[in-house]
Formats: C-alpha cells, structure tokens, sequence
C-alpha cells in the first residue's frame, strides 16, 4: 500500500515521516495511518500507453527518473 504522511510524525517501524512523504508499507500499518487521520492512501499511479497516434519524439536528454530514496527504507515484509 501507497501512502502519504498528511502531517510529521514517527512510527515504530517506519522511523520519522515528514509531512508530504510517499512511502510503500503493509497494508495493515496503512490502513492504521489513514483511520489515525496521518496520511492518506495513494492511488497507484498509472503507467502511461503511448498513444498511437502520436509519434514519438525527442532523445536522451531529460530527467532521468529513480528509486525514491524513502522507498527504499520501507518494510516489505
């Protein structure tokens, strides 16, 4: 589960979570945040299809997208 802290606080297992943080946690600690009213469930997002009708442009330049780094701190298991 995909969640976002609506306001700072520390957890037991996540440690310090800032206001505005999106971190992936068990669905049960989740669920716990969001009825305690500290943070708010996040859709997974999407993944874009190209649309076919337009035809791809550009080249390597850009923002490289990674790993959030708060992710990587997160209890999978």
């Amino acid at each position: 589960m995909k969640i976002k802290a609506l306001r700072m606080f520390s957890h037991y297992h996540l440690g310090n979570v800032s206001q505005g943080e999106t971190r992936t946690v068990k669905k049960e600690i989740g669920e716990a945040l969001v009825k305690m009213l500290l943070a708010e469930e996040v859709e997974p997002e999407k993944a874009e299809s190209p649309d076919p009708e337009k035809p791809k442009t550009g080249g390597k330049g850009g923002n490289k997208r990674g790993a959030d780094s708060a992710d990587k701190g997160a209890s999978q298991g």
